[in-house]
């Protein structure tokens, strides 16, 4: 249609999308879009944090290396949330490493810009307060997770965050990846997807996965998965009340 305006990507990130106009335009000019590629690592240990991240179509893993050197994931990041908490939060420490697990897009900002808005818009300041919650929220839960519940239902948490950030039910990870971020072995991962197959729930074949019915996914998941989507969708909301007009 004649005049229609190009759709901006960058607010397919849901916490950009909450900003006012006005402070949104203001941050517009300082994000990069950036293409990110499955395996890629954001940082790694003791690297300075030199941006912020907000995905739109790419999912970053948050990773915790163990003394012996093995890989745990702490929490996922996609269209929902932003990457790189310590950047305005300099004394804190939310994960050793950042690895894009789903390639695809993100929308970085300098460091040096994020502190500077973040004194200038409050809105900007304050939502990125609220998702930090979230994201201790995340940890958090992801740590009773791995103690209390069984590899099936930490991995039918895994997909059902998958396939929320992703919008789609079908979508590409090995089971070297999957038993990376759980922290498992690869066979056990094998074993909880075999089963998870044989009751119709998913199909995976060739480093793809489908969700075939995501009510007995939900069914076979921990409560974990909904207690953090909760979580998100409370202060999202008192945000937007707080900010609507």
């Amino acid at each position: 249609m004649p005049g229609t305006q190009p759709k901006d990507e960058a607010l397919d990130n849901a916490l950009l999308a909450a900003l006012p106009v006005n402070e949104y335009e203001k941050i517009r000019t300082a994000l990069e879009p950036v293409s990110l590629a499955q395996g890629e690592a954001l940082w790694e240990v003791e690297e300075l944090r030199q941006y912020l991240y907000f995905p739109t179509t790419a999912m970053i893993a948050l990773l915790h290396e163990t003394d012996g050197g093995a890989s745990t994931g702490i929490g996922i990041v996609g269209r929902d949330g932003v990457v790189g908490l310590e950047v305005f939060m300099e004394e804190a420490k939310a994960a050793e490493r950042a690895v894009v697990q789903q390639e695809g897009v993100a929308y970085r900002m300098r460091s040096k810009d994020v502190k500077s808005e973040f004194g200038e818009c409050g809105d900007f300041q304050e939502i990125l307060l609220c998702y930090t919650q979230v994201m201790l929220a995340q940890v958090t839960q992801t740590a009773i997770c791995n103690r209390l519940h069984s590899v099936e239902q930490q991995l039918c948490r895994w997909l059902l965050t998958n396939c929320h950030d992703q919008k789609t039910n079908t979508f590409s990870m090995t089971h070297d990846q999957i038993s990376t971020f759980l922290g498992v072995r690869r066979e056990t991962v094998s074993l909880a997807a075999a089963e998870l197959q044989n009751r119709s729930i998913i199909e995976y074949s060739r480093g793809k996965i489908t969700i075939l019915d995501q009510e007995a996914l939900e069914a076979a998941a921990c409560q974990c998965y909904g207690e953090v989507k909760e979580r998100f969708d409370q202060l999202m909301s008192k945000y937007e009340s707080l900010h609507a007009a």
